[in-house]
């Protein structure tokens, strides 16, 4: 090895301060440990610089370069981590990061969100046309069971379709939507995975929401059915687009990586999946609970005005959420830009 008696004395000093086996956190360095870092770490680097320059031994260039880097990350750890708690940094993900990754993929948004509503409206109209229609755009057993339902409710009464269990089966029950919604979110997440097979989901979604209701609009009960639905459905629907999109947005770095290898554009874009996925659970947690407790009990006006605060809620998040400021999201947003993968 080309170096001198010093430079071994001073690098081997360095080795035993970042060896793999005494690696750890800046502050928890003994004080002359912290004292002697980075001044070992500035001597290595001149003597890398010299070792690159000379060209006279490849073997001490390359252990040199390891023992730098290994330093420069134990000296510069956590240097751009957000110095809150991890509370805090959590809800700012949530209430700023998230809103703006949604919001700067807004093209694939409103692609997804109109796969789901477009064909809704599509089927109300034509099973509000013709009843029969309703057994070919969602599934027979289904409308069956929903017509056989719609017969048996008495008259005058508001029709409850699935939501007929008492108040004392609401917490259990919520619980187990809430673990079922989750459970269906990573699948849709996977689904967006396989373009052509999301948007399968997301029509045959938006087609069952548009026959469900236009067949109960031949019983007279089109309002009370919506008022149930779209009472937990307000957020349950929009988060299960969410799971979905952020599945696409992931795949989209395998197909279209831009200057990037594939390898690496999809570790880019994976945060910008995860700031879009992350809020889905948590919707779908305040859903279950008013499926559980608030659809099938509350009064049709609490119903309704349940839906709409919380259709509120979510739009207001997702166009006024971070607007303003300096995002915490860290390096990996700063690497990424909000249009999509490209060089720094």
């Amino acid at each position: 090895m080309r170096w001198t008696p010093e430079e071994r004395g001073h690098l081997r000093r360095l080795e035993e301060l970042v060896a793999p086996r005494t690696r750890r956190s800046p502050k928890r360095l003994e004080p002359q440990e912290l004292e002697d870092l980075p001044r070992l770490y500035r001597f290595a680097s001149s003597v890398l610089s010299r070792l690159e320059t000379s060209g006279e031994d490849a073997a001490a260039l390359e252990r040199t370069r390891r023992l730098v880097g290994r330093a420069h990350s134990l000296l510069f750890a956590g240097l751009d981590r957000n110095a809150s708690g991890r509370w805090t940094r959590a809800l700012r993900f949530l209430l700023v990061d998230s809103p703006r990754a949604l919001r700067s993929e807004w093209r694939l948004a409103l692609v997804a969100f109109g796969l789901v509503y477009g064909p809704a409206l599509l089927a109300w109209f034509a099973v509000r046309s013709d009843l029969g229609l309703a057994f070919s755009l969602f599934q027979p057993e289904a409308i069956a069971q929903e017509i056989s339902q719609l017969e048996a409710t008495a008259a005058g009464e508001p029709f409850r379709g699935n939501f007929t269990f008492g108040v004392g089966e609401s917490p259990q029950t919520a619980g187990w939507i809430m673990a079922h919604n989750m459970g269906v979110a990573v699948v849709i997440f996977a689904a967006g995975l396989v373009p052509p097979l999301f948007l399968y989901v997301l029509v045959s979604n938006g087609l069952m929401l548009g026959a469900y209701t236009a067949v109960a609009a031949h019983w007279g009960q089109a309002g009370a059915i919506s008022s149930i639905l779209w009472c937990h459905g307000a957020l349950e629907i929009q988060a299960i687009v969410l799971a979905g999109l952020a599945g696409l947005v992931l795949v989209r770095a395998w197909i279209a990586p831009g200057p990037w290898s594939r390898a690496h554009a999809m570790r880019l874009e994976s945060a910008r999946a995860w700031s879009i996925l992350a809020p889905v659970f948590p919707l779908l947690a305040i859903a279950g609970l008013i499926e559980g407790f608030v659809s099938p009990h509350a009064p049709t006006g609490v119903r309704v005005a349940t839906a709409l605060s919380c259709a509120g809620a979510f739009l207001a998040w997702l166009l006024l959420g971070g607007r303003g400021g300096r995002s915490a999201a860290g390096t990996a947003s700063r690497l990424v830009p909000l249009d999509g993968p490209r060089p720094a």
